[in-house]
C-alpha cells in the first residue's frame, strides 16, 4: 500500500505534536517561543493533510487562512479553538515587511497552544478516518 500524501502531512503534524507536548518537560532549552512555533507546524500539517484530502488548498499557510480555509469547507472548530489561532496569528505578523511584528508569548499560552495542537489533530483524525493506530480506515 502506497502512502498518500495527506498522510505524509498527518505524520509531520503528529511528530510536531509530539515534540511540542515533550518540550514542557524541558523549559531551560522550549521557550513559550519555541514551543508556540512546533505548535504551529503541527497545525499546520494537520489541516494541510484535510486539505490534501479534499483537494483544496489555502492561499497562504498563516492561521487566519487556515482558518478561512477549514471554514470554507464547513469544518466543525469551536469557538475556543478559533480564538487561539487568530491569536497566534497575532503573535507573528510576519508575512509582510510593512507590518512585521513578532510578540513573544508567556509561560501560559504553553497550555493553550498545545490544547488547540490536540483539537486539531481530533478534527483531522475524525476527518481523515484515523485509528488510534494511526492508519487511515479506509
Amino acid at each position: 500500500m502506497s502512502v498518500q500524501e495527506w498522510q505524509i502531512f498527518f505524520d509531520a503534524g503528529r511528530n510536531f505534536h509530539k515534540t511540542a507536548c515533550g518540550a514542557i518537560k524541558r523549559p531551560e532549552i522550549f521557550t513559550p517561543e519555541i514551543i508556540q512555533n512546533i505548535a504551529a507546524m503541527a497545525i499546520e500539517k494537520y489541516f494541510m493533510a484535510i486539505f490534501i484530502k479534499r483537494r483544496f488548498l489555502p492561499l497562504n499557510h498563516t492561521m487566519s487562512d487556515l482558518v478561512s480555509t477549514a471554514e470554507s469547507m464547513s469544518l466543525p472548530i469551536s469557538s475556543e479553538l478559533l480564538d487561539t489561532l487568530y491569536y497566534m496569528d497575532q503573535l507573528q505578523q510576519i508575512c509582510s515587511l510593512e507590518t512585521f511584528k513578532i510578540t513573544k508569548p508567556i509561560q501560559s499560552d504553553i497550555q493553550r497552544f498545545l490544547k488547540a495542537v490536540s483539537e486539531v489533530a481530533e478534527l483531522a483524525a475524525n476527518e481523515l478516518q484515523i485509528n488510534e493506530e494511526g492508519n487511515s480506515e479506509k
